[in-house]
């Protein structure tokens, strides 16, 4: 597994604005994500940001092998 590069840099012009002022405590960067572009890590987490619709497409799935299975 490769690591990857990151490059964070200081924004030229100060940021003023209630959000970006917010403080934030960071405690890592993943970017191993197996789904896309790094934006889900696990199939649980895309399930409970889809909510519904995921894990109502997971169950079609999973019947559809169990049918499979028993031919």
């Amino acid at each position: 597994c490769r690591k990857r590069l990151i490059t964070m840099r200081k924004s030229l012009l100060p940021q003023v604005s209630r959000k970006a002022t917010e403080k934030v405590e960071l405690k890592f960067i993943d970017t191993a994500s197996k789904f896309g572009h790094g934006r889900f890590q696990t199939s649980e987490e895309k399930a409970k940001f889809y909510g519904g619709a995921a894990q109502k497409k997971a169950r079609k799935a999973a019947e559809a092998k169990t049918e499979t299975a028993e031919a």
